[in-house]
C-alpha cells in the first residue's frame, strides 16, 4: 500500500526496471518503506494513473484498489506471461490468477461455454478473452481493466506492429544482427537478476541454447540446465541438449519420460491448467520443472523465438500459397485435391500442408496448427451443438487483423501468433506448469523491446531461401555449435501417438468410448469410435485429435462433474 493507505495492490510477477522507477518516484516526493518491486507499482499508479502500466517493464498480473475513487484496476503484462481472470456475479467483480480460485465462491457456476468449446476443438486452446468456463474471462495481454460504479472498461496500453518498411530507418543486415545480439544479451542479463538460484530449461533447440550460452557468459559458476526426453526413438532431444551443455560447460540434469507418466499426471496437469491440457508438452514442462526446483528457484527458457523470428515450418510453407492459388479453381479442386488424397500415410505432412494451402487466409492459418476444422469438425459435433455455435474459428483471427493491419502475410501470421497463440496457449503452459512445481519461469526472448525490434526486421530476412528464423540464426552463427544451428526443428514433440497405440491403448479407449463421455451429447459417438480405431490400427495418425478429445473429457471430470472441487491425485480420481 502507499503512505496514506488508500491504494492497495495485489501483485503476481516481477518488474525488471523497478530500481530506476523507484529513483524517479523518490525524486518526485514519494516515500518508500521497502526495497520491493511491488511497492513501486503502487507509487507509480499514484503518480501516473493508468499510464503507469506502460512504464512497467516485466511480467505481471496485478490488481489495484483505489479507495478514494472506489475503483478496481486489473492489468496484465505486455506478452501475457502471467495469467489473470475475472468474473462478475451478484454485482461484484471477482479476480484471481487461477480460475479455480474464482470457483471457490459458491455464486460462480461451473459450466462449459459451448462457443469456447467449439473454438478449443479448432485451435487446441481458447482464444481470449474467453475461457472454457461460461462467464469467466481473461484480462488480455497488454491490457488493463477498470471496474467502477458497477461498470467495466478495458483498454490496450501496449501493442506492437509490423509497419510498412518505409516507416523505419533503413538498416543493413549487419546492423540487424548487432541489434538482435544487443537486445537478447540485455534481456537475459535482466532476467538473471535474482536473490535466489537461477537455472535454465534446455531443449537443445536454437532459442534455449542461445539463452543458456549468454547466461554462461554472465555466470561465474556453471549454469544449472535441465532437459527432458522420451522413451520412443526419434522423439528425444536429449542428445542435442547434452551437446549444448557440454559446449557451454553447464551443470546438466536430465529426465526420461514414458507413457505411464502421461496417464499418471494428466488429471493433475488439468487441475493446474484450469482448462484442458492443450498439448502433450505440458507433461514434460511440469516434470522437468519439478527436477529443476530441486536445484534452483528460477529458470529461464526460450519461448518466443519462433514467433518473433518465424521459426515454425508453417511460416515458410505459407509462402507457397500465393502460387498455389494462381492455379485455376477447377484444377485445384478436381485434380490436385483428389490426387493428394491418394498419397500414402507416410506422406501425411504433405497432405496436411496442401489442404491448408488450399484455404484462403486467415482460414489456412487456423488450419496450420488446427485440430478439428472443416469436415472433421462437422462430423464430430452433434447437429444440436453446431446450431448453437459459430463453427468458423477463423473469425477470431480476422477480428484481430481488422483492427491491426500488418505489412505482409508473414507479418500477419507472426502478429496473430504473438497476440493469440502465445498468451492463450504457450505462455499459459509455461507459467502454470512451472508454478505448479514452485519454479518461476522467465522468458527473455519475449522482452518488449526485442519484440518491437523484431517487428522492424524485413520478412525476407526471417524466411530466406526457405530457411526459417534465418536472421536470428545468423546472429549466433559463431556462437552455437553448427549441428544445433542446422538441425531439423523438432519442437517439443511428445510420442502420444505411439503411447496410445501401445501401453496406453486400454486407457484411451476406456476414456473416449465411455458412457460418461457419450452422455454429454456433444460428439457423434460413432465418429469418435471410428477416428480412434483408425489411429489405433495404424490406418491414420489422429494423435492430436485423440489427445484433444481426451483432454476435454478429463477437464469435464475434474472441473464440471464433481460436486466439489479437489485436486485429483491419480486417474482413478476421475
Amino acid at each position: 500500500t502507499n503512505e496514506t493507505r488508500d491504494i492497495w495492490l495485489v501483485f503476481n510477477g516481477e518488474i525488471w526496471n523497478y530500481r530506476p522507477l523507484r529513483a524517479e518516484l523518490i525524486a518526485r516526493g514519494h516515500v518508500f518503506r521497502s526495497q520491493s518491486d511491488s511497492e513501486v507499482v503502487v507509487h507509480a499508479y499514484e503518480e501516473y494513473g493508468t499510464a503507469c502500466f506502460a512504464r512497467l517493464h516485466g511480467m505481471f498480473g496485478l490488481a489495484l484498489w483505489d479507495t478514494q475513487r472506489g475503483c478496481l484496476l486489473l492489468a496484465r503484462d505486455r506478452a501475457g506471461k502471467k495469467p489473470l481472470y475475472y468474473t462478475r456475479v451478484g454485482g461484484d467483480l471477482l479476480f484471481a490468477s487461477e480460475i479455480k480460485a474464482l470457483l471457490c465462491d459458491p455464486r460462480v457456476s461451473r459450466q462449459a461455454d459451448l462457443q469456447s468449446l467449439a473454438d478449443f476443438l479448432s485451435v487446441r486452446y481458447v482464444p481470449g478473452p474467453a475461457t472454457l468456463f461460461k462467464n469467466i474471462y481473461k484480462v488480455q495481454a497488454g491490457h488493463w481493466l477498470l471496474y467502477e460504479q458497477g461498470n467495466t472498461r478495458e483498454e490496450c496500453y501496449w501493442d506492437f506492429s509490423f509497419e510498412p518498411l518505409e516507416r523505419y530507418q533503413p538498416q543493413t543486415t549487419a546492423t540487424y544482427l548487432a541489434g538482435i545480439r544487443q537486445h537478447v544479451r540485455r534481456s537475459v542479463e535482466e532476467r538473471m537478476l535474482s536473490d535466489v538460484p537461477v537455472g535454465a530449461l534446455l531443449s537443445g533447440g536454437v532459442d534455449s541454447s542461445i539463452v543458456v550460452g549468454i547466461m554462461s557468459q554472465f555466470s561465474s559458476q556453471p549454469v544449472q540446465t535441465f532437459a527432458v526426453g522420451f522413451d520412443v526413438p526419434g522423439f528425444s532431444e536429449l542428445p542435442y541438449a547434452r551437446q549444448v551443455a557440454d559446449h557451454f560447460g553447464t551443470a546438466h540434469h536430465e529426465l526420461m519420460l514414458t507413457g505411464n507418466e502421461l496417464t499418471t499426471y494428466w488429471p493433475l496437469l488439468t487441475w493446474h491448467r484450469d482448462e484442458p491440457v492443450s498439448e502433450p508438452p505440458d507433461l514434460g514442462v511440469y516434470l522437468v520443472s519439478r527436477l529443476a526446483r530441486q536445484y534452483v528457484k528460477v529458470a529461464l527458457s526460450g519461448e518466443g523465438g519462433d514467433e518473433l523470428f518465424a521459426g515454425y515450418p508453417k511460416y515458410a510453407a505459407d509462402g507457397v500459397a500465393r502460387y498455389y492459388h494462381l492455379l485455376p479453381a477447377p484444377v485445384r479442386h478436381k485434380l490436385v485435391t483428389p490426387l493428394l488424397e491418394l498419397l500414402p500415410y507416410r506422406m501425411r505432412k504433405i497432405k496436411t500442408a496442401a489442404r491448408a494451402l488450399a484455404e484462403p487466409a486467415p482460414q489456412r492459418w487456423v488450419n496450420w496448427f488446427g485440430i478439428f476444422n472443416g469436415p472433421l469438425k462437422e462430423q464430430l459435433l452433434v447437429s444440436s451443438l453446431q446450431a448453437q455455435v459459430d463453427m468458423n474459428a477463423a473469425r477470431i483471427f480476422q477480428r484481430w487483423l481488422d483492427g491491426h493491419p500488418q505489412r505482409d502475410n508473414l507479418s500477419r501470421m507472426l502478429y496473430l501468433d504473438t497476440k493469440i497463440w502465445l498468451p492463450d496457449n504457450l505462455l499459459m503452459k509455461n507459467d502454470k506448469m512451472t508454478m505448479a512445481a514452485s519454479l518461476e519461469g522467465r522468458m527473455p526472448l519475449l522482452d518488449e523491446h526485442l519484440m518491437t525490434y523484431a517487428a522492424s526486421i524485413p520478412s525476407h530476412l526471417k524466411i530466406h531461401s526457405w530457411q526459417t528464423k534465418y536472421i536470428f540464426k545468423q546472429a549466433y552463427a559463431d556462437f552455437l555449435p553448427h549441428e544445433i544451428l542446422t538441425r531439423k526443428k523438432m519442437g517439443f514433440n511428445v510420442p502420444t501417438g505411439t503411447w496410445f497405440r501401445e501401453g496406453q491403448r486400454a486407457f484411451i479407449r476406456d476414456l473416449l468410448l465411455s458412457e460418461r463421455m457419450r452422455s454429454r451429447e456433444l460428439f457423434d459417438h460413432t465418429f469418435v469410435e471410428r477416428l480412434l480405431c483408425d489411429h489405433l490400427d495404424g490406418r491414420s495418425n489422429y494423435q492430436a485429435q485423440i489427445f484433444t478429445l481426451a483432454s476435454l473429457e478429463l477437464w469435464f471430470r475434474v472441473f464440471i462433474d464433481p460436486p466439489s472441487l479437489n485436486a485429483p491425485q491419480t486417474i482413478l480420481d476421475c
